[in-house]
């Protein structure tokens, strides 16, 4: 029984996925932008596989000025200490979560804020900061307050 188990899981691990892409199914200028995963290609799941795929895809209909504007923001990202990468990640993903009705609002709010003057951003963020740091002090007193009853 243990040898029948053992031989079904060593299948299972080999078996290749159902949906896994075939590099040689994949263009050559899909192949060329991710020759740098051909070695192990076959080892990547297939979700992952399919994500470079997407992204080898968007990557080759970009213009000239739009590959330079996203190599400047990874390496901008690669800069950033892992702890602000994990909580920008955490953002991104409470952004997901919120209907695309919401979403498209922000992104449309944030392309407004972007497109006036650096001193009228810097306005506006120091109100916003302020109006936050009373709402944290606020939350901070009540705290408190509770902290103080209940001794």
């Amino acid at each position: 029984m243990a040898k029948l188990i053992f031989v079904t899981f060593l299948c299972f691990i080999f078996t290749p996925q159902v949906n896994a892409l075939e590099w040689n199914k994949l263009g050559s200028e899909q192949q060329n932008v991710l020759k740098q995963f051909s070695s192990k290609w076959d080892t990547l799941p297939a979700d992952k596989q399919k994500k470079l795929q997407v992204g080898a895809t968007r990557w080759l209909e970009m213009d000239a000025q739009k590959r330079t504007e996203v190599l400047n923001k990874f390496d901008n990202w690669q800069k950033l200490d892992p702890q602000k990468q994990i909580k920008l990640k955490q953002q991104f993903d409470k952004f997901k979560q919120i209907p695309a009705q919401k979403q498209q609002q922000l992104r449309n709010a944030h392309e407004k804020f972007q497109q006036l003057p650096q001193e009228k951003q810097r306005k506006l963020m120091d109100k916003f900061n302020k109006r936050n740091m009373k709402k944290m002090n606020k939350k901070a007193q009540d705290k408190m307050r509770q902290k103080n009853r209940g001794h």
